[in-house]
């Protein structure tokens, strides 16, 4: 590489052969400071010359550009602007990135992928509004309040993350009508709500925040995924409508009873791990069913096997650790179930011997 890039910063740039020089991509991040081959001491927060324009040497057709972990604050001096014509994926992570420039990011017209994971993000603003071809949005780890309005200008979106967050409320999402999947986990959300436009929504991630309400999911048609773990849920209701679903998780909640699950007989994923139910029931219309994770739970005996699941041929894995029926028995707890459901291939944490 040219002399003038830092010494601390690591370039490697990849190109397959190719005549338009397409697939171009490039990645820099900081060295490993306990790498063998390294005699620098660890690089301080702010290293990087904020004036210095360390990409220099990288092509004007560069698709793909990552600038992991690097103690960015400010983008300016890297003249992202000159990629525009080509750049479709930007990756920004582990950063101290606190403002999205709008003159740089309304430039970056082709851009498809955007992570900003683990940075200092409050507010999105108007950055984002020419970003027409975005799919993926990665916010997760940041400083964020509020779901960003500016997603309602993102025709393309489909995968947006908002991991550990601060958002207390789910807003602005009607016209995210081609969102494909949601992640809102690790926030300080109450209540299931504003997700009516979502109809093409597949995946919907919400576990760890203050969810008390399984409701308003009714126009959720496609979704095949849903995830609410750690909330505080005490009854499984408001699921009649989602006919789609294959897998639902909801373990570490306060459910008091499995029902409601009339109408999902595409589940093939059943988690209600560490809750207070008392009984194996409500499941035997299930026959889709490949795992059921139950651990934790207060189930006393086996009885309900046979009735329940023994005539579900596609199921391979079962979790019952940590109910009465394991710790009163340890000793025949696992032949038992094994007698019961010869179909398992998997019993809590253990594979079964063929």
């Amino acid at each position: 590489m040219a002399s003038d890039v830092p010494a601390a910063v690591q370039i490697e740039s990849t190109e397959n052969i190719v005549p338009d020089r397409s697939n171009l991509s490039a990645r820099v991040v900081l060295p490993d400071p306990e790498d063998a081959d390294s005699d620098e001491d660890p690089p301080e927060d702010g290293f990087i010359e904020e004036d210095r324009d360390f990409l220099s040497e990288l092509p004007d057709e560069t698709e793909d550009l990552e600038l992991v972990h690097l103690r960015l604050k400010t983008l300016g001096y890297l003249r992202l602007p000159r990629f525009a014509g080509h750049l479709k994926k930007l990756c920004l992570r582990q950063n101290f990135i606190s403002q999205l420039d709008p003159e740089i990011f309304h430039s970056l017209t082709k851009l498809q992928e955007l992570d900003l994971y683990d940075n200092k993000v409050k507010h999105v603003d108007d950055a984002l509004d020419t970003l027409s071809e975005l799919s993926v949005l990665d916010l997760s780890f940041n400083l964020v309040r509020t779901v960003p309005e500016a997603l309602q200008r993102l025709p393309s979106l489909q995968t947006v993350y908002f991991v550990q967050n601060r958002i207390s409320k789910i807003t602005n999402l009607q016209a995210s009508v081609s969102l494909r999947s949601l992640e809102l986990g690790g926030n300080k959300i109450r209540t299931i709500e504003n997700l009516d436009a979502l109809v093409n929504l597949e995946e919907l991630w919400i576990g760890k925040n203050k969810i008390a309400k399984l409701e308003n999911l009714g126009t959720l048609k496609r979704l095949k995924i849903l995830s609410l773990q750690s909330n505080r849920i005490t009854k499984l209701e408001g699921l009649e409508e989602l006919d789609s679903l294959e897998e639902l998780y909801l373990s570490h909640n306060g459910v008091q009873r499995i029902e409601g699950l009339d109408h999902n007989l595409k589940l093939t994923t059943l988690d209600l791990g560490n809750n207070f139910i008392p009984e194996l029931e409500n499941i035997s219309h299930l026959t889709n069913l490949q795992e059921l994770w139950m651990s934790g739970n207060k189930i006393p005996t086996l009885h309900a096997l046979d009735s329940q699941l023994k005539h579900i041929e596609t199921l391979e894995t079962l979790y019952l650790e940590g109910n009465p029926c394991q710790t009163t028995d340890m000793t025949g707890y696992r032949r038992k179930i094994i007698l019961a459901l010869p179909q398992l291939k998997q019993i809590d944490a253990t594979y079964v011997k063929t």
